[in-house]
């Protein structure tokens, strides 16, 4: 799965139509809120067998951050 692919399911999970990169400030989507947040989890959890702990979501601010999880399990 390439990067275009990736971004295109984190956009799909966050059901919005911006235009994502991997700069992109999560906080700055309105659709990064509480069910933004488990949307990516499920994702993750469902697609990439990834499960987040407290501690690592907190730290996920940017799309690339997110990215970081999809590959680990490639």
């Amino acid at each position: 799965m390439d990067l275009k692919d990736k971004i295109k399911l984190i956009a799909e999970a966050l059901d919005t139509d911006e235009e994502l990169r991997p700069e992109t400030i999560l906080e700055n989507l309105d659709e990064w809120d509480s069910m933004g947040t488990i949307a990516i989890i499920a994702m993750l959890d469902r697609l990439f067998d990834v499960r987040l702990t407290a501690e690592q979501l907190v730290d996920v601010k940017t799309v690339s951050d997110i990215l970081a999880f999809m590959t680990e399990k490639e």
